[in-house]
């Protein structure tokens, strides 16, 4: 498995991530967007949910998380890579053409620049933006 997209019974354990990083929980009514999961080598690595405005086809990628169990940087960026390859082609297949996302990850930044082409609009906290054509 790879990707999958989130439903409710993954919650408890998407909430642990946040708890054990200190992080605030989203209650679970906020994660009822597009979400993905990714996956590396059978282990769920990351999850991301995409905010998709109606009316218009802009998206904002939001909640990202790792898991904090998974410490090899290379089985992480497996992890995202796939997640974030799954979340653009399930906006792009639904017609979104814009998609925004902040984090305050500098290498996260680095990474969605070099490797989807996003654009890094604020040095502070990493703005990024990818127009699709």
């Amino acid at each position: 498995m790879n990707s999958k997209i989130y439903t409710e019974s993954d919650y408890d354990t998407l909430a642990s991530w946040w708890e054990r990083q200190g992080c605030p929980i989203p209650h679970s009514s906020q994660l009822m967007t597009l979400g993905v999961i990714g996956y590396a080598n059978d282990e769920p690595v990351a999850a991301v949910w995409g905010y998709m405005s109606k009316g218009v086809p802009v998206a904002f990628l939001e909640h990202f998380i790792t898991n904090p169990d998974v410490k090899s940087t290379t089985i992480k960026l497996r992890g995202v890579t796939r997640m974030m390859d799954r979340m653009l082609d399930e906006l792009v297949e639904d017609g979104y053409q814009l998609i925004r996302a902040t984090t305050w990850s500098k290498t996260l930044g680095k990474v969605c620049a070099r490797k989807w082409g996003f654009e890094v609009i604020d040095d502070e906290s990493t703005n990024l933006s990818l127009l699709i054509q």
